[in-house]
């Protein structure tokens, strides 16, 4: 397949472009040598490498391989760009970004794009020497230790008010209200730990006291304050919400109370659990930050997956 003419000075321009990343060749008697010759033979066509002028040989090697072994185009040029960093730096005369950009314009021209000479990070690496860029990635670390522990502190500040918020809720008389705002204190609680926390919404003939998303999955939130356990007839409710969504969908009922022994024991019955429950213990200590949200919710799903178990004590995990 012969070459377009475009594609045929495109070539002529790379082979330049790249004429002094490497020596054309070199006794085969020097340990470690690397060459265009050694190249070619490593990627595997070594056979269109052929004894001659630079330029010519370099244009040859190109455009056989372009024309006879397209698949090794690619794996071509990233080995003579990668052998020619450690020779240009040995030479004193180090790969600019500039000669990155020209390679990545004639390689459009040849209708390939190589990600790998596209990276940021490694264009950005050609303009610092290795001090340099060491000093960048230790710096770059540290900021983001500083905004980690900043973003942990902030979050210790938000949980301890929630937590007040939540503890005086407990002598609210009016708990119609108290549970209202359970929702609202629930849902700052998962928007703080980035779960995309949905406020309460109605579908037909039922609500739901909202939803959020973990690991690409949508869980359905539902919360209940009564002054006794749970009964096994709100479960199966829910139970029916969850299961009249997507197979995929998960639940997760907050009873600050628990369930009834009863309610505990038969709502698995005959039934693949799709939901699990947390009590108010439970939530005290996740705003206590005694384990973040997102890695307890993690570890219940997981056992409602492995064993079924839609109560699990926090003591046992």
């Amino acid at each position: 397949m012969t070459l377009p003419l475009k594609q045929s000075r495109a070539i002529a321009e790379i082979a330049e472009l790249l004429y002094d990343f490497l020596p054309g060749s070199g006794s085969s008697k020097w340990k470690g040598h690397v060459s265009y010759k050694t190249v070619a033979e490593k990627i595997g066509v070594g056979d269109f490498w052929q004894p001659g002028s630079k330029i010519p040989m370099i244009t040859g090697l190109l455009e056989r391989t372009l024309e006879h072994r397209r698949g090794r185009f690619e794996p071509l040029i990233l080995e003579i760009v990668r052998a020619g960093l450690t020779y240009r730096n040995k030479q004193g005369s180090p790969v600019k970004p500039e000669e990155i950009d020209k390679l990545n314009g004639l390689i459009l021209e040849l209708d390939f794009k190589f990600p790998d000479l596209w990276d940021p990070d490694f264009k950005a690496s050609l303009r610092a020497d290795g001090t340099a860029r060491a000093k960048q990635h230790v710096e770059s670390a540290l900021k983001q230790e500083e905004l980690r522990a900043t973003q942990r502190t902030n979050r210790s500040v938000e949980l301890e008010e929630l937590k007040r918020e939540f503890f005086t809720l407990h002598d609210n008389d009016n708990r119609q209200k108290a549970g209202l705002q359970l929702e609202k204190v629930l849902n700052r609680l998962f928007d703080l730990h980035g779960l995309s926390p949905r406020e309460p919404f109605r579908v037909t003939g039922e609500q739901i006291d909202g939803s959020f998303e973990l690991d690409h999955e949508i869980y359905l939130l539902e919360a209940k304050w009564k002054q006794d356990p749970i009964p096994e007839s709100d479960l199966l409710v829910f139970r029916g919400k969850v299961e009249g969504k997507s197979k995929y969908t998960r639940g997760v009922f907050v009873a600050i109370n628990g369930v009834s022994k009863e309610a505990a024991t038969s709502i698995t019955r005959g039934k693949q659990p799709t939901f699990f429950i947390i009590d108010g213990y439970d939530l005290t200590m996740l705003l206590e930050d005694n384990i973040a949200l997102p890695d307890f919710l993690r570890k219940r799903q997981r056992l409602l997956a492995e064993e079924g178990k839609v109560i699990v004590l926090f003591s046992e995990m």
